[in-house]
C-alpha cells in the first residue's frame, strides 16, 4: 500500500505523518482530536495539553476495545451460524441419500409386484 504524507493540526501542534490512510481520512481523525481535546480544556481551563491528550487516548482506546469486543461476538456468532449450516447440509444431504434408497427400494418392489400381476393377452 501506498504511503501518504499528511500534515495535521492538534491542540495547535503541527504534526507530520506518514500514513497508509489517505489525507482525507486522517485529517478526519486529527480534526476529531483535536476537538475532543478543545472540548474538554474548555470544560477545565486548568486541564493542560497533556492530560487532554491522555484523556482523549483513552476514551479512543476504550471505544475501540469495545469495538473489538461487539466484532469478536459477531464472529463467534456467525462461526455458530457457519456449524449450524453445516451441519444442516449433512442432515439434508443424509434425507437425500436416505429417499433416493427408498425410491430404488420402492421401484424394486413395483417391479417385482408387476412381474406377478396378470397379464391380459388379448
Amino acid at each position: 500500500m501506498e504511503k501518504n504524507k499528511v500534515r495535521v493540526t492538534i491542540a495547535g501542534v503541527s504534526y507530520s505523518l506518514i500514513t497508509d490512510e489517505t489525507a482525507e481520512y486522517t485529517n478526519e481523525i486529527a480534526t476529531e482530536i483535536d476537538e475532543k481535546m478543545r472540548e474538554l480544556q474548555g470544560a477545565n481551563p486548568f486541564m493542560s495539553t497533556n492530560q487532554a491528550a491522555v484523556l482523549v487516548a483513552i476514551e479512543f482506546a476504550d471505544k475501540a476495545k469495545k469495538a473489538e469486543q461487539f466484532a469478536e461476538g459477531y464472529r463467534s456468532q456467525i462461526k455458530d451460524y457457519l456449524k449450524d449450516a453445516s451441519e444442516a447440509q449433512t442432515e439434508r444431504d443424509f434425507y437425500k441419500r436416505e429417499l433416493d434408497r427408498v425410491r430404488t427400494e420402492a421401484k424394486s418392489k413395483a417391479d417385482q409386484i408387476n412381474l406377478f400381476a396378470p397379464q391380459n393377452h388379448g
